[in-house]
């Protein structure tokens, strides 16, 4: 059932080159993950105080490579635990909010069209919660890897590292968002209707 349309397969040696350098210097799983958290504030610095572009994308980018390491580190260590999925789990929430509030102070006083960009990165930033929740909700109900659809966390933010790059040249950056949004919500929605139907194949007797 999960999409084999996925960043993280295309990153995957890499993270577990630097999983693998980082439990060696003793680094635990708990540990990479609040190097995580602390890479998405620096990404906020960087774009809601420095307005760098370029530096955001590397913050970003690096944000998600060190998210997939915690979890590389445990499964290599075997130090896997419901304490540190839960801290890892509400650290990809926080530091997500991290990366959307650089967006929306950065933006803050800017449209796109007529369309407030206030209104475009909330709405991108609930939609991408909600693309989170519901997998979450899925696989507490039934056993199972529900990471379906296009704009996934891995893909979110690397789709921010690309649109940030090509800004740092070309300053597209309100319509890659404006893009972006309606891939988050068209990707929400999906996921509501797949394990609508799932759940309801699954009840019948």
């Amino acid at each position: 059932m999960p999409s084999k349309l996925r960043v993280r397969y295309i990153f995957r040696p890499l993270v577990r080159i630097i999983a693998k350098g980082f439990s060696r210097l003793g680094m635990t799983p708990n540990m990479a993950t609040m190097m995580m958290f602390f890479f998405s504030i620096l990404s906020f610095i960087s774009l809601a105080f420095l307005s760098n572009y370029l530096l955001f994308a590397i913050l970003v980018f690096t944000t998600g490579i060190l998210d997939g390491v915690d979890g590389a580190i445990a499964r290599m260590t075997n130090q896997s635990t419901k304490k540190g999925g839960f801290l890892d789990s509400t650290m990809d929430r926080i530091s997500e909010f991290n990366i959307f509030m650089a967006l929306l102070l950065f933006f803050w006083n800017d449209s796109y069209w007529i369309i407030d960009m206030k209104l475009v990165i909330f709405i991108s930033f609930l939609a991408s919660i909600m693309i989170s929740y519901t997998r979450s909700r899925a696989e507490n109900f039934y056993s199972g890897d529900f990471n379906i659809g296009l704009m996934a966390r891995s893909e979110r933010l690397f789709y921010l590292v690309i649109i940030s790059l090509i800004s740092s040249f070309f300053d597209y950056f309100k319509f890659f968002l404006f893009i972006f949004m309606w891939l988050v919500i068209l990707t929400s929605m999906y996921r509501f209707v797949k394990f609508k139907k799932y759940i309801k194949e699954k009840e019948q007797p």
